[in-house]
């Protein structure tokens, strides 16, 4: 851990502005800030305390939580919560750091590195919070307790070391007055609880009605649902296809500010197979989703619903669920047609079926110096030559977009007293709806 740097005030402030400096990497066990309910392994929560003008950095590693980091900060001048634009407080709240900026790029005042949040955030709005420009920033000039226009101002040393534990668009920021310690107890049974609620939710996106979805939102907050009859129809068209919609989240972090969650967390879809060993293939990451949920009691309504950053696929599309089921669909469409197409291939060789064999190949097929005539002829002479020729695959991995693909697959051969195995590369482009084969690789056990 790093030493906390004091500011640079009379002795009197130096007493009042002191926290208490851990162990480097000492893990909190029982006694954890009420604010983060659970932090993704390897992920990093940033926890602002503005009555003692302190940063910490909250790390998740394999024992629990822990304290990395800590250091002397600066916010607003004025005391309480921002509400507006030019009232110099700094906001409180559960907030993501979604740019940096390094000093070539600043004004002296921010210092050597400044990263800008994402204030106000959908909740902030609802509420009617306006202002912007909220960044955790160096400074130029000394460090002095609530001195800055609502901003988190650190020594630039601290901000460089800071930059180190960010990640955009996950890192959480939360601003808090006072940090209230919680017991471990208590955090995992709220943790429990919010990953039901948030695996409901998934299932009702996955098999359930609109009905069943809406109910996981507040009275008076509607999501935007002009997806939803989209989306019900490619439900069914993957159903008639054998293949699942699944809904899965991953990388969840659980944040609370007074009775307000923030769950942040991966969404992503993937074919449902029933094998074991083919489960998570094809999983498409659509993006970062956040949810603002309202708790009240035992109960949890959703009452903001957003994408923190969305998969560089999907970046433009309004309903990325449905940009990436198509694809996932589109996929599965090709994954099959080409298995189909191998399988039909592998059969013509293995009897024997010299013409329909050939009709596998694109008229530009090369490889190992032969074109398609050649290349023929040469295996037309080993089905002669053999009174059977037996030739199989498995482990198939298929890569590719639109008409051309990458097959790998591991190939076994025989035919009469000789055999081999090894690996077979197979380059496939799609002419006139039919796969064709236009380069072909073979690589000896």
């Amino acid at each position: 851990m790093k030493i906390i740097m004091m500011f640079k005030v009379p002795f009197v402030v130096y007493l009042f502005f002191a926290v208490l400096v851990l162990s480097p990497g000492q893990v909190l066990g029982s006694d954890l800030p009420n604010s983060i309910i659970h932090l993704p392994e390897n992920e990093n929560a940033i926890l602002v305390e503005k009555q003692s003008q302190t940063l910490y950095v909250y790390s998740q590693e394999t024992k629990g939580l822990s304290v990395t980091f800590s250091a002397a900060c600066s916010t607003g001048e004025i005391f309480g919560d921002k509400n507006k634009a030019g009232d110099k407080k700094t906001p409180e709240g559960i907030y993501f750091l979604i740019d940096e900026y390094e000093d070539r790029y600043l004004t002296h005042v921010y210092g050597k590195n400044a990263f800008p949040s994402d204030y106000p955030n959908l909740y902030d709005q609802r509420l009617g919070k306006n202002g912007s420009a909220i960044w955790i920033h160096g400074t130029d000039k000394a460090l002095k307790p609530r001195c800055s226009n609502g901003c988190i101002a650190l020594e630039n040393d601290n901000i460089l070391f800071l930059s180190d534990f960010i990640r955009l668009d996950s890192t959480p920021l939360i601003i808090v007055e006072k940090i209230v310690k919680t017991d471990a107890v208590i955090q995992a049974a709220r943790e429990k609880k919010v990953r039901s609620f948030l695996d409901n939710w998934a299932r009702s996106i996955e098999t359930g009605s609109y009905h069943l979805y809406l109910d996981f939102y507040s009275d008076e907050y509607v999501p935007n649902i002009a997806w939803w009859e989209t989306w019900l129809g490619l439900r069914k068209k993957s159903m008639g296809d054998k293949v699942l919609l699944k809904i899965q989240t991953a990388n969840v972090g659980i944040y609370v500010h007074n009775s307000i969650l923030v769950v942040l967390f991966d969404l992503n879809l993937s074919p449902g197979y029933e094998k074991e060993n083919e489960k998570g293939r094809g999983k498409i990451l659509i993006g970062k989703r956040k949810l603002f949920i309202e708790e009240s009691g035992q109960t949890y309504k959703i009452i903001g619903d957003t994408f923190q950053k969305k998969s560089k696929d999907y970046k433009t599309s309004d309903f990325p669920l449905i940009a990436a089921a198509q694809k996932l669909i589109n996929d599965n469409h090709r994954q099959a047609s080409v298995m189909e197409t191998l399988q039909k291939w592998l059969a013509a060789w293995s009897s024997k079926d010299m013409d329909a064999y050939a009709g596998f190949y694109a008229a530009n097929f090369y490889s190992d110096g032969l074109g398609k005539k050649r290349w023929v002829n040469r295996k037309r002479q080993l089905a002669k030559k053999y009174n059977y020729i037996t030739v199989t695959g498995r482990e198939f991995k298929i890569i590719g977009k639109k008409d051309r693909c990458d097959v790998y697959f591991f190939q076994e051969y025989e035919s009469g007293s000789f055999s081999i195995q090894g690996t077979k590369h197979l380059k496939l482009v799609r002419k006139g709806g039919l796969w064709k084969i236009s380069q072909e690789n073979w690589k000896k056990k």
